[in-house]
């Protein structure tokens, strides 16, 4: 054996203990299949033919692990892996690969008893996180994603966004403990783009450049929640090319669920602002959306209801800004 060898063998000697040290893993996992039919209009008005989709909704597996490291510290990990057994599983590529290893949470963390816990990977925006609490539809047909994560009305009356409910490469994120019901959360992204972070060449612009901030703020005690999160993409430093032209978009959402005996009601209302950036006429966009819903345990089955409207995009010169907005009906037995 040469000295090259005899030095891969002494490492690997050390390294294999070192991870089977790992105490604490844990398997887990979603799966969560429908059978869909689907119907829709063209431009003309003109009924679509009623198409049947196979949905693997969100279902994934994670391994994740936990290790004491004394004195109240210890270390956490997760990775996540999405995949499909349909015809629409994970699509968003705008973080890296759609299905696969790690397309989902992965990160590497700290936690302490006494202050909290922060972390590096990938990771639900805080803000994200509001809205996942009070929909009742969530990983379902009717989800309020459909209306809240993205301000779009397809075609020429699309606006540029990054959107909103991101799953972000590049989080660094710090969690508050508990505090009587009330906790926070921080995170700082440092780029939106899955390429390293460095500014775009004058050729294009794109979002290797963009940092993003994320934040909520939540009270949750007992049969009450409510929570408060606020996001801002910096799309002002998206190029130098493109610079002039950009503005940094910004939304903030209020969530609440309260929980009566088998009755619980939940809430939404978001703002957004200053979207549209790439279009010096439309700095200004906004856009509202806002959702009810209720739901009615009835021993092992729950039934519910929930609305959502997404107002027309205002301030803007895109093609027929009147006809952007939606309303949203969802009824289920789950």
């Amino acid at each position: 054996m040469n000295k090259k060898l005899l030095a891969l063998a002494v490492a690997g000697a050390f390294v294999a203990p070192a991870a089977m040290a790992q105490s604490n893993v844990t398997i887990g996992g979603y799966m969560n299949f429908s059978l869909d039919s689907l119907k829709g209009k063209n431009a003309a008005g003109n009924d679509l033919t009623t198409k049947t989709n196979v949905s693997s909704n969100a279902s994934n597996i994670y391994f994740r692990g936990k290790e004491d490291l004394g004195n109240g510290l210890s270390a956490f990990w997760q990775i996540q892996t999405y995949f499909s057994a349909g015809g629409t599983g994970n699509a968003d590529s705008s973080f890296g690969t759609k299905d696969g290893v790690s397309s989902g949470n992965t990160f590497v963390g700290l936690e302490g008893k006494s202050w909290g816990k922060v972390l590096l990977g990938k990771h639900e925006a805080p803000f994200k996180l509001i809205s996942r609490k009070v929909d009742l539809f969530g990983n379902q047909l009717g989800d309020s994603r459909n209306l809240v994560a993205r301000p779009t009305g397809g075609g020429a009356m699309t606006v540029t966004s990054a959107g909103w409910d991101l799953r972000p490469n590049n989080m660094i994120a710090y969690g508050t403990p508990k505090f009587s019901g009330f906790s926070a959360l921080v995170g700082y992204v440092t780029n939106l783009s899955s390429a390293a972070a460095i500014d775009s060449p004058t050729g294009g612009p794109n979002d290797s450049a963009v940092d993003a901030w994320s934040a909520n703020a939540t009270y949750e005690n007992g049969p009450i929640y409510v929570g408060l999160g606020y996001e801002r993409h910096n799309r002002s430093k998206r190029s130098t090319a493109a610079a002039s032209n950009e503005n940094d978009e910004k939304a903030w959402r209020l969530a609440a669920g309260y929980n009566f005996g088998a009755f619980r009601v939940v809430g939404l209302y978001q703002r957004e602002s200053d979207l549209d950036a790439g279009n010096a006429a439309n700095r200004s966009a906004k856009r509202t959306v806002w959702g009810l819903g209720g739901a009615y345990k009835l021993g092992a089955n729950t039934l519910k209801l929930q609305y959502y409207k997404a107002g027309d995009i205002k301030n803007t010169s895109i093609a027929n800004a009147d006809q952007t907005g939606a309303n949203m009906w969802a009824v289920g037995v789950d």
